[in-house]
């Protein structure tokens, strides 16, 4: 990351903070628009109504805006993630599966732009592996944790029913919701969606007699 880059992740000034905000709204709208590929520092500069001098100012390059935008939508994403404060082990993966399904709603098109800057920049890459690594980790130690408790299957190994569980809700939203396969159902709410995918996730891990269903 250049100085410039690093300056503009944390603006001096009021104005400062303003106008970078500004316009990472505008190149996230533009990223989502054009893709990565098709967008030109002009277009941030235009949808945010600036100089191109102010997007170059704190954006050197259009890889700096993009990282912008997607340390902006960062936070929430991780949070999601997070293992909700939920006693019951069902219900809590039932929380956990529709805060993932609505953040999937809100990012996909987002994530497909970095998927598409990935090809030629491997920080990019790293923060599709990031985001993974976490949820895994995540959905490791809660597995762990319901297994110590005597709730969740213990002959099962921890990692590996963690990363092919979420591999299960990762692909379910990106071909059933993003790729068209549930036809006009991908349109309404996810509740029938986020039942299923907890009865699936809950009897690999044993959890349907323990978890009070």
């Amino acid at each position: 990351m250049t100085a410039a880059a690093e300056a503009g992740r944390a603006p001096l000034s009021e104005r400062g903070r303003r106008t970078r905000a500004r316009l990472i709204v505008a190149a996230r709208h533009v990223f989502e628009e054009r893709g990565f590929d098709g967008t030109r520092m002009g277009d941030i500069a235009a949808a945010a109504g600036v100089s191109h001098g102010t997007v170059y100012t704190w954006f050197p390059t259009k890889e700096d805006a993009l990282h912008a935008v997607v340390d902006s939508v960062t936070e929430e994403m991780y949070s999601v993630l997070s293992t909700p404060d939920v006693s019951d082990p069902v219900e809590r993966i039932a929380v956990a599966n529709a805060r993932y399904l609505q953040v999937y709603r809100d990012t996909a098109r987002l994530m497909e732009v970095v998927a598409q800057a990935a090809v030629v920049d491997g920080s990019f890459r790293a923060v599709l592996d990031g985001l993974r690594h976490t949820h895994v980790n995540r959905v490791t130690k809660s597995i762990r944790g319901m297994q110590r408790e005597g709730v969740a299957e213990p002959s099962l190994d921890a990692r590996i029913s963690a990363a092919a569980l979420c591999a299960m809700v990762e692909g379910f939203a990106r071909n059933w919701l993003g790729g068209g396969e549930g036809g006009d159902t991908a349109l309404a709410p996810d509740t029938h969606a986020v039942r299923t995918l907890t009865e699936l996730w809950a009897r690999a891990l044993g959890l349907i007699e323990t978890g009070g269903r």
